[in-house]
């Protein structure tokens, strides 16, 4: 399971010209929610004897018991299913590394695990990250709109967890709270953990990037709120950058026709809910979303101008197709006519912008253009997470404006 990268370019101009939307409020509190969603979606989805199955063999595996009869019978897809759902969906199974049906009758069958960690270890490391999940927990007031308690986790993980391919526990919560290192998997079933103990109701989604040539799987998730179902991609909101202060919304509450470019699902056993609206994303609930050319220009000086005034180093939108998206990113190309922009901004703002030097981002498949923007006499590590990963010929540039 892959990560999204996002690419960071640079644009500057020298002497040699180089070129809130009010949702409803939950009517529970936290308190009464925790918990309501202990079993995977996809429970739903089975027989009553693998319901029944299910049940007791997570609480087997949560007690770490190397076997488990039952007395009843339950066929191969069944167990399929249960399997499925233990190792690649239920959060809290994650210590389970394998399973299997050692003898079955029309009256029992007798199950066989394998775990990953002795029943010490999993304790411990269950404990200490539902000390970490309380955290996040602890953000989310009874006042507080369902939308922004999603919005909250989605953010939390996000700058909790950095993409790791190596760390042994980052299909994990374990590896994404505490060791603060996920691949896919990790973050998406972090995402379903914290959101069900909040009480929200979500969906693992295992699929595959449309553009990626291998078989690697990603993973992601399906929130429901207001009675619908809505894609959430933590992973890919959380790219890899050394821009600071990085969070993105890309794939935050949008649909399956919105991620039809990148995303295709891969139903495995199960039925997975479709995602219709997508009027809950997040640039157009935020209305940073354009719908023609010229409200595409002023919604790029409003917020740059927005964000002169407060000295943010970033603005971003959303264009609602492919066509305005590709006439944007002409725009934003264009070296002569970006600088006018920003030196308009820096002369109504009368801030410490400069109007020569800027950078940009594109995402190609939700339509969304990033743009960064620098201020005189600031170090490096005011917009760089690591000052020696900036290129030479970047921090030469900066240099000319005061920028160490």
């Amino acid at each position: 399971m892959f990560k999204k990268f996002i690419s960071f370019m640079l644009c500057f101009v020298m002497s040699l010209a180089v070129t809130a939307t009010t949702l409803a409020t939950s009517d529970y509190s936290i308190a009464e929610a925790a918990k309501v969603y202990e079993t995977p979606y996809y429970y739903n989805q089975l027989t009553d004897n693998a319901k029944k199955a299910y049940k007791s063999l997570k609480e087997a595996v949560i007690e770490c018991k190397k076997t488990l009869k039952i007395n009843y019978e339950i066929d191969q897809e069944d167990f399929n299913k249960i399997s499925e759902l233990l190792i690649l969906h239920d959060p809290m199974t994650f210590n389970l590394k394998d399973i299997e049906a050692t003898s079955s009758s029309r009256k029992s069958v007798t199950f066989k695990m394998t775990y990953r960690y002795n029943k010490e270890t999993y304790d411990k490391m269950v404990k200490s990250y539902e000390k970490e999940a309380d955290e996040i927990l602890s953000k989310l007031t009874e006042d507080m709109s369902t939308y922004k308690k999603i919005r909250t986790i989605h953010d939390s993980i996000i700058k909790n967890t950095v993409y790791d391919l190596d760390s042994k526990t980052n299909d994990t919560v374990y590896g994404a709270l505490v060791k603060n290192k996920a691949k896919c998997d990790g973050y998406a079933k972090t995402f379903t953990y914290i959101c069900g103990q909040a009480g929200i109701r979500t969906v693992t989604v295992i699929g595959d990037d449309v553009n990626n040539k291998d078989d690697t799987l990603h993973m992601w998730n399906k929130v429901y709120y207001n009675k619908k179902w809505y894609n959430v991609d933590v992973t890919w909101d959380d790219p890899i950058s050394n821009v600071k202060n990085n969070l993105q919304y890309d794939y935050f509450m949008v649909s399956d026709k919105s991620l039809a470019g990148s995303h295709k699902e891969d139903n495995l056993s199960f039925e997975v809910p479709a995602a219709t609206d997508n009027s809950k994303n997040y640039y157009i609930v935020n209305k940073k979303y354009a719908e023609d050319f010229d409200s595409a220009k002023s919604l790029i000086k409003n917020q740059l101008t927005s964000a002169a005034k407060k000295e943010k180093i970033s603005i971003d939108f959303k264009c609602s197709s492919k066509s305005l998206y590709e006439k944007m990113k002409t725009y934003v190309l264009d070296v002569d006519k970006m600088c006018k922009v920003l030196e308009s901004v820096q002369k109504k703002t009368n801030s410490d912008l400069i109007p020569t030097i800027y950078s940009y981002g594109f995402n190609d498949t939700q339509y969304i253009i990033s743009v960064y923007i620098f201020y005189e006499d600031t170090d490096l590590d005011h917009y760089f997470s690591k000052d020696a990963d900036v290129g030479a010929d970047m921090k030469k540039a900066l240099a000319q404006y005061g920028i160490k």
